[in-house]
């Protein structure tokens, strides 16, 4: 058994290994990561590594080719501890970032059930964000796989996420840019109206996050046109809001309002 204290990690990180020693020592600790998977302390800090490893494309593509991605589902199928679980989300966010062919991998390994699991158990702040974080990822690969999330029950726990956690811009901004992925999605059983006032109501509550109002926005743009958004885009409170956010973070989300009004029959005023 191989013991690496979470100190020796991070003095890993920190040196600059010539390229094949560097290949050799991320060998080594997938090896000792898969053969220690009890070992709580060393499973945490080597999680915690490669969340950092990843980053880089460089680490990325060793940690892929090596097959760290389904060790990590499997730290997070298995972690009974909040905090392993989201180091181990985390990393896997980052490992599958650009790269499509792990996305789709994991998606085959039943990554989203997973997800979608650990999102019903968790009232975890930070956990629900690093989720939605991966779900968004894993989304982007293709439109089936956008397809499969939402048809799962992560579309409402998604909208329940933005209410409950309404005070909470990073994990809300999260949500929001997941759902970016599935809204356009045809048969995904979106609730569309009801999205759109959680939608409103969380910018109203986070009036100077710029990821809660741009996300946000843009999020309401993507909606298909309805006879109840367009009531609900027309009233007073609504244009309030919009007007808000186009005048705050005029870079961001102007154009995104101007889509919304223009839809609507009316701009936004220069």
């Amino acid at each position: 058994m191989v013991v690496v204290s979470s100190r020796t990690m991070k003095s890993i990180l920190e040196l600059q290994p010539a390229k094949d020693s560097y290949s050799n020592i991320l060998s080594l600790l997938v090896k000792t990561f898969e053969d220690n998977h009890r070992n709580f302390e060393l499973v945490y800090a080597i999680c915690g590594l490669f969340a950092n490893v990843s980053l880089s494309s460089k680490g990325k593509m060793m940690l892929s080719k090596l097959g760290a991605g389904p060790t990590l589902h499997k730290v997070m199928k298995n972690a009974k501890d909040a905090d392993l679980a989201q180091t181990a989300i985390n990393a896997l966010s980052n490992l599958t970032s650009k790269n499509r062919r792990l996305k789709n991998m994991m998606v085959e390994d039943s990554i989203i059930s997973t997800v979608v699991s650990i999102l019903k158990s968790s009232t975890q702040s930070t956990t629900l964000a690093a989720c939605f974080g991966l779900l968004k990822n894993l989304c982007e690969a293709s439109e089936s796989t956008a397809q499969l999330a939402g048809d799962s029950d992560v579309i409402l726990i998604a909208m329940n996420t933005i209410q409950v956690y309404c005070e909470i811009p990073d994990l809300v901004a999260s949500t929001f840019s997941f759902l970016r992925t599935v809204v356009t999605i045809e048969n995904n059983q979106l609730h569309y109206l009801e999205l759109a006032k959680k939608v409103l109501s969380a910018m109203k509550d986070n009036p100077n996050d710029v990821r809660v109002q741009s996300d946000g926005c843009h999020l309401l743009a993507e909606l298909p046109k309805s006879r109840a958004l367009k009531s609900l885009f027309q009233s007073e409170s609504t244009e309030m809001i919009l007007v808000a956010a186009a005048k705050e973070f005029p870079d961001l989300c102007k154009n995104a309002i101007d889509g919304i009004f223009f839809r609507n029959r009316f701009l936004v005023n220069a």
